[in-house]
């Protein structure tokens, strides 16, 4: 909407140098700037558990050994949003929780699946999203051998989330009150005057709730 409206630009670039002025990149432009604020982008925390564990790879399952996960958030990297967990840590979790239990209850039977030797394995300090995904998806598939664990929990979480979601902001009453913060969005950055519709950045969400019928 920023961008749209002539608020916002984006330029794709390492900063050279700052002045009193503004911010100068490495290809030579320069910003007028009165504020700058430095994103150093994602940072993983890992230092404290490779201290504990004295572990520093981990199973794309997340566990560090028998009986032994580390749960935490990573880089972000793709295939998030087209995930049942999307990119939120705190759904990752509940799957994974839910894959721990599951470990200590039938461990003759998936154990292998969960700590095998032959599971691929990542640094601590280089864990991705994707990682996760494909991991859980192996899990969730176990259940074409007849081992239907993680896909019930898998199935489970998703149909406690729906009725959850449906039962506190139905899909319809989601878009209408979206729609009206797009709308107010586009307000504030106008200075506090509303700005008509055929000038406002299409909504694209009007057939989200065709999504989820």
């Amino acid at each position: 909407v920023g961008h749209h409206m002539g608020k916002l630009g984006t330029k794709v670039g390492a900063v050279s140098c700052l002045d009193t002025e503004g911010v100068c990149l490495a290809d030579g432009t320069r910003i007028p700037a009165d504020i700058i604020v430095p994103c150093i982008g994602f940072t993983r925390n890992t230092v404290l558990c490779e201290q504990l564990t004295g572990r520093s790879e981990i199973k794309t399952t997340n566990y560090l050994d028998k009986h032994m996960m580390y749960l935490a958030d990573a880089e972000i990297d793709h295939g998030a949003f087209n995930w049942f967990f999307g990119s939120s840590v705190l759904e990752y979790a509940k799957f994974f929780t839910e894959a721990y239990i599951t470990g200590l209850e039938h461990e003759d039977e998936v154990g292998d699946m969960l700590w095998g030797d032959h599971l691929p394995t990542s640094s601590i300090q280089e864990r991705k999203w994707s990682q996760y995904i494909d991991a859980s998806a192996k899990l969730i598939r176990a259940s074409e051998a007849g081992v239907p664990y993680f896909a019930d929990a898998a199935r489970g979480q998703v149909e406690r989330r729906t009725k959850h979601f449906h039962s506190t902001l139905p899909p319809d009453v989601y878009v209408k009150a979206n729609k009206a913060e797009w709308v107010e969005l586009h307000t504030r950055l106008n200075g506090g005057k509303p700005v008509p519709e055929a000038e406002q950045l299409p909504y694209y969400f009007d057939a989200a709730i065709s999504w989820c019928e």
